[in-house]
């Protein structure tokens, strides 16, 4: 899906990015197993900026999958909160020249 403009995001369109299949969430701890791949000890937190102070949903290091940390509701409501939140990626590269803000 690819988006016309920055104006067309929103929480909804960032969620169906990310693919998650499932809808059980895992609360604050992701399942020691995947149940996807039923591999151990393979899934971690993932964090977006400005979304969640935290893992806002889990990933297994192993298949990829996405679980849900929230409900899908509570998701799309801190993905909202980026929707105009703008990174410049390329001035990473030159940011240690920069003053601190």
């Amino acid at each position: 899906m690819v988006q016309e403009s920055y104006d067309d995001i929103t929480g909804n369109s960032l969620f169906d990015n990310l693919n998650i299949r499932g809808t059980k969430r895992w609360r604050s701890s992701p399942p020691e197993v995947c149940p996807y791949c039923d591999s151990q000890k393979t899934i971690h937190g993932i964090e977006i900026i400005a979304a969640y102070d935290g893992a806002l949903y889990w990933e297994c290091d192993k298949c990829d999958e996405k679980l849900l940390r929230f409900t899908k509701q509570t998701t799309i409501k801190h993905l909202q909160k980026t929707c105009e939140l703008f990174i410049d990626l390329e001035g990473l590269d030159f940011i240690w020249e920069q003053e601190p803000n």
